[in-house]
């Protein structure tokens, strides 16, 4: 029964979607996180030092509290303890926000609002804005959504298919330890080194995977599942992170598209490698293609990790 357990939280992220309330595990360990980055700055000199025990003790945390919590729920009642994994799975993806964001700057773009497509790129990307005309909005969205499609979904599944929402909270925490922390700039290059290299090693696997899944639903959805594994395995690397990539290139593979590049962050220049042919221009009618692939994923995905806990549970 606890294998289900994974699709009932792809059943409540497509129902609820990601709700904005204070008590969202999310938040809260990102609340953790600043609290423990101000006193580690504080009480211990070395950075490299402080933002492991940052990562480590953030980790340890959110799966001891998870686990207790399913542990005692199970004490209760075995459909206690069902419902809460469940949720803590929940917890742990977003497609569906994803795919709402997505949206919602796809009919900004079809207006010609370009101004309010802006702003609400600038909440989801970290590349400046300001002076971004329609393809390349179009294609920072393209972008994300494929980047995300790794981080927001296959991730955490793959890690809840071996360790139920214990596990995928857990992932979750990395991952916004990475966010918050994972940056190669000044004040973070020392600090944040740790998330950053944990984060890659946890997304490792489940970035290779993308190559199977994206294609096979690229395929599901009347696209070039061929290309997408081609220019998948092609283009992978193609990115300063070990697994960004995987899920562009397979994106831009089923698509048709180019994405990476140029893109300007803080004020600074970064010439990132082109990836995908440009079989065509990018269009915004590219976003809610993109936003089908997502879904069709999500729902593959759904379906092979269901499986593969019921085979380990």
């Amino acid at each position: 029964m606890r294998a289900f357990t994974i699709a009932l939280a792809y059943l409540l992220d497509l129902s609820i979607k990601d709700p904005q309330v204070w008590w969202h595990p999310v938040r809260l360990i990102g609340g953790f996180i600043a609290v423990q980055e101000n006193v580690y700055r504080k009480l211990i000199r070395s950075e490299l030092l402080g933002g492991l025990l940052l990562v480590c003790v953030t980790a340890l945390s959110a799966f001891a509290i998870s686990l207790a919590a399913v542990w005692i729920a199970a004490q209760l009642h075995w459909m206690a303890a069902f419902m809460l994994d469940a949720t803590l799975i929940y917890f742990s993806i977003s497609p569906s926000a994803l795919a709402q964001e997505g949206k919602a700057i796809h009919r900004h773009l079809a207006s010609g609002d370009l101004d309010a497509a802006r702003e609400a790129l600038c909440m989801i990307v970290g590349r400046d804005t300001a002076a971004l005309d329609q393809p390349a909005i179009t294609r920072a969205v393209v972008e994300t959504i494929a980047e995300n499609s790794v981080d927001a979904l296959l991730s955490p599944l793959f890690y809840a298919a071996i360790g139920g929402g214990p596990l995928a909270i857990v992932y979750r925490t990395v991952n916004t330890c990475d966010s918050m922390v994972g940056y190669r700039n000044e004040r973070y290059e020392l600090f944040g080194k740790a998330s950053a290299i944990v984060d890659d090693v946890a997304n490792f696997i489940p970035a290779r995977l993308a190559l199977a899944f994206i294609p096979f639903a690229a395929f599901l959805c009347g696209m070039d599942g061929g290309r997408a594994f081609t220019t998948g395995l092609r283009d992978r690397l193609k990115h300063p992170s070990p697994n960004s990539a995987h899920g562009e290139a397979a994106f831009a593979g089923a698509l048709g598209v180019q994405l990476g590049g140029p893109s300007v962050y803080g004020g600074v220049l970064k010439v990132k490698p082109w990836i995908g042919n440009a079989r065509r221009e990018i269009g915004i009618h590219d976003i809610p293609k993109a936003v089908r692939l997502l879904n069709a994923t999500a729902a593959v995905a759904v379906i092979v990790f269901t499986a593969a806990r019921f085979l380990l549970v």
